[in-house]
């Protein structure tokens, strides 16, 4: 199915992609949108936002988001973005058959779900294996638990955690600022253990292996920014994070990023807002050669 021509294509709509899609839409540039699921990303799944002015929670946020990009404008799709190619226009294609083009795009599809790298990964996805505190969380009530990582969204969901299960234990080989309440082992999990779903894991720490018990292990390490369909015109960093410049713009023409996909990226809600605001700033002066404010009274 062909779809008409957009002024800017956002690919992602987390709170970056949103935000970033607003500022397009509000200077009168035709936006589209795309998500593979409901609008407001990794969000939606967050309670209280303890990092966030007024403590709301994520669901909450998400849909004022959401709200103030279709006022503006927007037009929200969904699709499972598998190919952006060219660059005048960009062409992004979906799994669901939707070939759309734009004038500009920008990516703001943040980190693909943590891994272990593990071999016996695969087997406990689902059975003790999670990356979602609220979704899961209760289903471990009393139980001890694992969180891996302690980067980026690692405290919020270890402090979610607690409200559910009996004892919270993160894992991380970096130093880490562990919330009150939780406990630290400075390590790496090496193993998992369990017959009828995970019941311990092997953590390596200073030099030593120990099995801990643990029903659950919730996995915020090993994330790859999510940027697999993207063409080798987009540089990236060591990690495959997109590289930019300090108003979003990455190195092919007309392409920006926002949000934890791009390069040095900080894993807070203020700052992905404030990041998709920069970035669609950026695309409206790209498109247009003003300022966003200037370019709403035209």
């Amino acid at each position: 199915m062909t779809t008409p021509s957009y002024d800017v294509i956002v690919i992602g709509a987390g709170p970056a992609g949103l935000s970033a899609a607003t500022e397009a839409a509000k200077a009168g540039l035709r936006t589209l949108c795309l998500d593979k699921l409901a609008p407001g990303g990794a969000l939606i799944n967050l309670t209280a936002l303890h990092d966030y002015p007024g403590g709301a929670d994520g669901p909450t946020v998400s849909a004022e988001l959401a709200e103030a990009a279709t006022d503006a404008g927007v037009e929200l799709g969904f699709g499972e973005v598998v190919t952006v190619a060219g660059g005048e226009p960009w062409r992004v294609d979906t799994a669901e058959g939707e070939h759309h083009t734009a004038r500009a795009i920008v990516v703001a599809t943040g980190l693909a779900k943590g891994k272990l790298g593990l071999p016996e990964e695969e087997a406990f996805e689902g059975r003790g294996l999670s990356h979602c505190a609220s979704c899961d969380g209760p289903l471990y009530a009393g139980e001890p638990v694992v969180v891996a990582g302690a980067a980026g969204w690692a405290p919020h969901e270890a402090v979610e955690l607690k409200g559910f299960v009996g004892e919270v234990t993160m894992v991380a080989e970096a130093p880490a600022r562990v919330p009150d309440g939780i406990g630290l082992i400075a390590g790496r999990i090496v193993g998992l253990e369990g017959s009828d779903g995970l019941q311990s894991v092997v953590v390596e720490s200073g030099g030593m292996r120990k099995s801990i018990p643990a029903r659950a292990v919730f996995v915020y390490e090993g994330q790859s920014p999510a940027a697999e369909f993207l063409p080798d015109s987009l540089a990236r960093d060591a990690t495959g994070h997109i590289v930019v410049d300090d108003g979003g713009r990455a190195s092919a023409p007309a392409a920006f990023a926002a949000g934890d996909v791009r390069a040095g990226a900080r894993s807070h809600l203020a700052d992905a807002i404030a990041d998709g605001q920069r970035a669609g700033e950026a695309v409206v002066k790209a498109l247009k050669g003003v300022t966003p404010s200037a370019a709403r009274g035209l």
